[in-house]
């Protein structure tokens, strides 16, 4: 059965749900149903040409999609926080709890870090909770298996948070991945090779492949599809592991992480 101690924790990842929704929703209105980004082939006279992807327009609108998503990680360290308040709570029967000020969620990047923490009197049942999922403890694990991973998740919720109040997180609304180009060759000419770069931030390098065709002559009109997925990002650290490791999967680990480390501290009680 739910304990209200623990209702603000469900209320804030909720209100955290809600701004990840937000953010996608405002994306979508903007981008996904504009086309905000135009292809285009750069031809050499011997042959060889890239495939490029440029910005129709600004991406201002990404202000707002960055309150949005600062609100959504504030919610998330609030209701580990919190957490650890309600659990405090339910050991000393005390409302509010001794050394009230003090308590938070220890979210540590080493074990010396972690035993120097004043996780104060909490019963060795929740210690174990807690250090289960510190990021120091995180497992090796397949590049695509990482981005779910809860230890992970809590150390780039924490250093996110953490520059979010100190300065707007450096958001992007361009990681281009899993890209699949398609060329539509002249006539007399044949494709020789394309090599297909990594995955990255369009605002960094822009060029999704480059290719060379034998037979081409200057004034062929060379068409081509980059047939890319272009998804918004943060421009912070961690860079992604894989292709899956993007924005979206982030938060949705975020948010399942949060709320099942709250779940779960909550039904030892």
């Amino acid at each position: 059965m739910p304990l209200f101690q623990f209702e603000g924790c469900r209320q804030r990842i909720r209100r955290a749900k809600s701004h990840s929704e937000s953010v996608a929703k405002m994306w979508n209105d903007n981008v996904a149903e504009e086309g905000f980004y135009s292809a285009r082939v750069c031809m050499n006279d011997d042959g060889t040409g890239s495939i490029r992807v440029d910005p129709i327009y600004g991406l201002e609108f990404l202000d707002t999609i960055s309150l949005q998503f600062g609100e959504m990680l504030y919610q998330l360290r609030a209701a580990l926080d919190s957490c650890i308040y309600g659990a405090r709570v339910c050991e000393t029967r005390q409302n509010p709890p001794p050394d009230e000020n003090k308590l938070e969620f220890p979210i540590c990047k080493s074990r010396a870090e972690y035993n120097a923490f004043d996780k104060a009197p909490l019963a060795d049942e929740r210690r174990t909770i807690l250090e289960a999922v510190q990021p120091y403890n995180v497992p090796k694990l397949a590049p695509e298996d990482m981005v779910f991973n809860f230890n992970r998740t809590l150390e780039i919720l924490n250093d996110w948070a953490r520059k979010d109040r100190h300065r707007r997180l450096h958001m992007l609304g361009s990681w281009a991945s899993n890209a699949s180009p398609k060329i539509r060759c002249p006539k007399g000419t044949t494709l020789s090779y394309i090599r297909i770069n990594d995955a990255g931030f369009l605002e960094h390098k822009n060029e999704i492949a480059t290719f060379q065709l034998i037979g081409f002559r200057e004034g062929m009109e060379v068409q081509a599809n980059p047939d890319i997925a272009i998804d918004i990002a943060v421009d912070e650290i961690p860079p992604p592991c894989a292709d899956n490791d993007t924005l979206g999967n982030r938060v949705l680990a975020m948010l399942k992480a949060t709320e099942c480390i709250v779940s779960t501290i909550e039904d030892t009680f």
